[in-house]
């Protein structure tokens, strides 16, 4: 098991071509950049939980390779925001709050790190859907819909981990 291809989906990310600069829309894809419940709170997540895995070595990789997963989201959704016209900044446009430390789900053992991560998985969806409602342009809900695929995988796969762990999750 040396490839992180199984942990997203095997689909090309939607290109998005911007017409015009949308300020608005710019501001709310932010949150999902660098929100309380973001790509970047994801991505913190993940590898904070990943000190907690070495005893599970499949998930320990996993982690790392989701981790992965959501940087290339992340990198998505910024190079989306600069094209928009505004500049990637670890904040939430609409509230002009900066991402912190503290927007993690902090846990130590491997059942509640994976039903947090579970969690914010879940979490992300909603978010991504809120955005497809909320934005009306065809690539960018595209791009949304392709993400969502990824998220849904990563549920799929921590999901039966945590079945896999059955009476000796702590």
């Amino acid at each position: 098991m040396n490839s992180c291809e199984e942990y997203l989906v095997d689909l090309p990310y939607p290109s998005v071509l911007v017409r015009e600069i949308n300020v608005c829309y710019a501001t709310l894809i932010s949150g999902a950049f660098g929100g309380p419940g973001s790509e970047s709170t994801a991505i913190a997540q993940y590898i904070a939980h990943n000190f907690y895995t070495h005893d599970y070595p499949e998930i320990n990789f996993a982690y790392r390779c989701i981790a992965s997963v959501e940087l290339t989201h992340l990198n998505l959704l910024g190079n989306l925001i600069r094209d928009l016209g505004m500049p990637p900044k670890f904040l939430t446009y609409e509230t002009n709050c900066y991402w912190t430390g503290k927007n993690p789900a902090y846990a130590y053992k491997i059942r509640p790190i994976l039903l947090s991560d579970i969690k914010g998985e879940h979490d992300a969806i909603a978010h991504y859907t809120r955005l497809i409602h909320q934005i009306d342009s065809p690539d960018i809900q595209r791009l949304f819909k392709r993400i969502i695929l990824d998220e849904q995988k990563h549920i799929e796969i921590l999901t039966k981990f945590l079945a896999s762990m059955g009476s000796e999750c702590h």
